[in-house]
């Protein structure tokens, strides 16, 4: 039972070869020997077609302009060096550049990378962002006791003028100049008979 493809005589795949390696396009070869371009590209992979006009590279060099090399320059080679907020927009493109090439399954490989990437990063930022909020919140009640302690440093200032006052059995004028002695400075309460 035939599932609707045909093999294609080796004389279709040695010519598809010669337009290859002449420098003709993937897709325009495709277009005019009627082969398929994955079929193309597992043939020209498995039997190390090197079009002319491309030079030789490693299979495991990245593109020219991928920008995991341009990332990798940045940052010198020192990959503790890369902001984990980069690598997304890396997959990204790479899931861009794979679906131009006519590569789906490349494409989906990237794009649930760039997506796990894309969560790490986000719950990163949370994580951040729930930190900053925690340290604000603690900032706040620091000052907040710091004037909650400014307060009963002021009241019981005031007592003990107060409590003065009334041991003294001196007239309220003494009172008054007793409660006025009393000043702050930035937040701190002094006696004007310490000075």
């Amino acid at each position: 039972m035939s599932d609707g493809r045909k093999n294609r005589p080796e004389t279709v795949w040695d010519a598809v070869r010669a337009d290859y390696l002449s420098g003709m396009s993937g897709p325009e070869c495709c277009r005019r020997h009627g082969v398929g371009l994955s079929a193309l590209r597992a043939r020209a992979s498995r039997e190390s077609w090197r079009r002319l006009d491309q030079p030789w590279m490693p299979p495991t060099r990245l593109d020219p302009y991928d920008e995991g090399l341009e990332l990798e320059e940045a940052i010198g080679g020192d990959i503790n060096r890369i902001q984990f907020g980069d690598l997304p927009h890396v997959a990204r493109s790479r899931v861009t550049r794979a679906v131009l090439r006519d590569d789906p399954l490349a494409a989906m490989r990237w794009r649930r990378l760039e997506q796990m990437l894309q969560q790490d990063d986000d719950e990163l930022k949370r994580w951040v962002e729930e930190e900053r909020f925690r340290v604000a919140r603690l900032c706040r009640a620091e000052e907040r006791a710091a004037e909650v302690e400014a307060l009963a440093r002021e009241a019981e200032l005031l007592e003990d003028a107060s409590d003065a006052v009334d041991d003294s059995g001196d007239d309220s004028a003494d009172a008054v100049n007793a409660v006025d002695s009393v000043h702050s400075v930035d937040g701190v309460f002094y006696d004007s008979d310490d000075d």
